[in-house]
This record gives structure tokens, sequence and C-alpha cells, in this order.
């Protein structure tokens, strides 16, 4: 087998591989949604209604379910809004694994 022969098939099997691996790094980055509502029900619970079943019942801000099923409402723009101030809400420092999870948590209220 010549180098050049080599290298194809090498580079071949590393792209399969890494094709392999891809969604399951895009799974594990997602965020877990059990984390995110037991994040959302110690941190969010003062102002909003985090769960189906108490939505009306948040106090100054919308239920979560509402946000959920806003259509502007992705993982990305949940993610923006976590990573910047408001003025009507208090300053909350959320880690990258937090913020998927609350986000993974609101996301997963559209199915409900």
């Amino acid at each position: 087998m010549t180098a050049k022969r080599r290298t194809i098939i090498l580079s071949m099997s590393l792209g399969v591989i890494l094709a392999t691996l891809q969604p399951l790094y895009a799974q594990s980055s997602r965020g877990s949604a059990e984390a995110g509502r037991l994040y959302a029900l110690n941190w969010c619970t003062g102002c909003h209604s985090v769960e189906p079943a108490t939505d009306g019942l948040g106090r100054s801000a919308p239920d979560f379910t509402a946000v959920a099923k806003s259509p502007s409402t992705t993982t990305s723009s949940l993610k923006g809004f976590f990573r910047s101030d408001h003025d009507r809400m208090p300053t909350f420092v959320l880690n990258t694994t937090e913020v998927d999870d609350v986000a993974a948590y609101i996301l997963s209220l559209r199915r409900r």
C-alpha cells in the first residue's frame, strides 16, 4: 500500500469517527431538562410560574410555559437572554451548564 493511499484511508477513517462523535457532543451540550427544572424551582419561582401546574400564578413575570410556546423562543434566544442584564430581573451568574439546563427545561415545556 502506498503512502498516499494510507493517508487517504486514514483521513476517511478519521472523518467517519468524527462524524460519529458529533451527535454525542451535540447531545451532551443541550443540557438536562430535569436539572434545569430544579434550578428554576430554586431561583425563579419568586417571580415566575415555572411549571405547567402553576401557570397563571407567577407574581411579576411571564410563566415559563408561555415563554416556551412563544415563536421567538429558541435555544439561542434563551442563552442570549440568560447571558445579558435585565432591569427587572436579579443578576444571576449562571455557568454554561446551568444555562444549557434551564434552556432545555423551558423548551421541554412546549410539549406539555
